[in-house]
């Protein structure tokens, strides 16, 4: 039993991972290179990582507890956050908010479950569903460092910025 081709298949299966790994990985090659072309010191780079990535396993541990609708006011947030990197880009602050919630507020967990809960009639289509999920995050995760060095290179921690905030919202 496969998963027939829908609308609710591409914007679950497809849409929502492809969104995501490419927001996931995309800012790898910019965030160093910007920090120290602004004279910041490099190891609040560090800190903005760290403090991102230990964000993340609240963020998650607290979606997986609330359910998945907390993606939404998270991912606003995040968004909010994002704008206010674009509008003040030469503040050391918002460039590390921008960080910390690119890493902290990752929406992996909530667009897997909602894939299950999508398509879990049928445990055949959950698991292709899933698999689906997984493969399309992996491949746009896979391409997004090269976007992200591509878009730096040309249009510098404003193009970043934008990118970050279309695909966000």
């Amino acid at each position: 039993e496969t998963i027939p081709c829908s609308f609710k298949y591409v914007r679950v299966c497809l849409l929502l991972p492809a969104v995501n790994g490419f927001l996931n990985a995309f800012l790898w090659p910019a965030y160093t290179l910007y920090f120290e072309e602004m004279g910041w010191p490099l190891v609040r780079a560090g800190l903005a990582v760290s403090v991102g990535f230990g964000s993340r396993v609240f963020m998650q541990q607290l979606q997986l507890r609330t359910g998945y609708w907390l993606i939404v006011p998270l991912s606003a947030l995040h968004l909010i956050i994002v704008v206010f990197s674009l509008i003040f880009q030469t503040s050391e602050w918002a460039v590390f908010a921008q960080l910390v919630v690119w890493l902290g507020i990752d929406p992996t967990c909530a667009i897997e479950g909602i894939a299950f809960d999508s398509f879990g009639d049928s445990e055949a289509q959950a698991r292709q569903a899933t698999s689906t999920v997984l493969s399309v995050f992996t491949i746009a995760f896979a391409c997004s460092c090269t976007f992200g060095g591509i878009l730096y290179d040309s249009a510098g921690w404003t193009g970043i910025a934008l990118y970050h905030i279309i695909l966000q919202g």
